[in-house]
């Protein structure tokens, strides 16, 4: 699925040219595909202004699935350097619960939330002992989102600072794209038959403006399971 797409590219894409290259720099090269299986929990991530009540409204979406996959080539013994690039896929379709700050709860809306993010970035990875891979990878990143508000009436209440009601464009559908910068960090056990097991922290700030139905702010730390092998 995402990712894919690039792990082809990194594993077949010249691959016997450059490890020949490699070998007779006297640089082994090592080929890397992996299959990322994670989540991120998003606090207060979704904003929405209510003009006739001056205030900022925000939701929690909870948490958000992501699966993807990523491949890498690094050139080193011990000590790697080289390059990663992959994919992700995220969606979510349940309810947001939308509430001012100093009130109680305002809207609730049912909404589908999909987006998909590419991605590549230099990586660092220092093996100390044999088998466990420690590593590094940072980059830019390029996400697309979209939300589609799938509700025939929001159930709107009054908040405790009273107010009118909010306007939300219902059963709309909105697009947005983000650029940003990511930071990864993660540990890796190599098996003797090339199988790899691991875990990883993904840090990275996207944004998203839906027009009138709201902003997403994706900025909370993603936690990743990975599986993969030596290519």
């Amino acid at each position: 699925m995402c990712g894919f797409a690039a792990v082809a590219w990194l594993a077949a894409g010249g691959a016997l040219g450059q490890t020949e290259t490699a070998e007779a720099a006297g640089q082994p090269l090592s080929v890397y595909a992996q299959s990322w299986l994670g989540a991120v929990d998003t606090d207060r991530s979704w904003t929405l202004e209510d003009q006739q009540a001056d205030s900022r409204l925000e939701g929690d979406v909870g948490t958000l699935p992501y699966i993807g996959g990523a491949g890498s080539r690094m050139w080193g013994e011990r000590l790697r350097y080289g390059f990663e690039g992959g994919g992700l896929l995220s969606w979510k379709s349940d309810s947001v619960r939308l509430s001012s700050i100093g009130g109680g709860l305002r809207v609730e809306i049912e909404n589908q939330l999909l987006s998909f993010e590419v991605f590549m970035g230099g990586l660092l990875s220092i093996e100390p002992v044999p088998g466990l891979r420690l590593y590094l990878a940072a980059g830019p990143s390029l996400a697309w989102a979209r939300v589609k508000n799938d509700d025939d009436e929001a159930e709107v209440l009054p908040s405790a600072a009273g107010g009118s009601t909010i306007v939300i464009d219902l059963n709309s559908r909105e697009d947005d794209f983000s650029a940003a910068l990511y930071g990864r960090a993660g540990l890796e056990f190599e098996f003797a038959n090339g199988f790899t097991l691991g875990a990883s922290a993904r840090y990275i700030e996207h944004n998203f403006d839906f027009g009138s139905s709201g902003e997403l702010k994706l900025d909370e730390v993603q936690w990743f399971l990975t599986l993969g092998s030596r290519i």
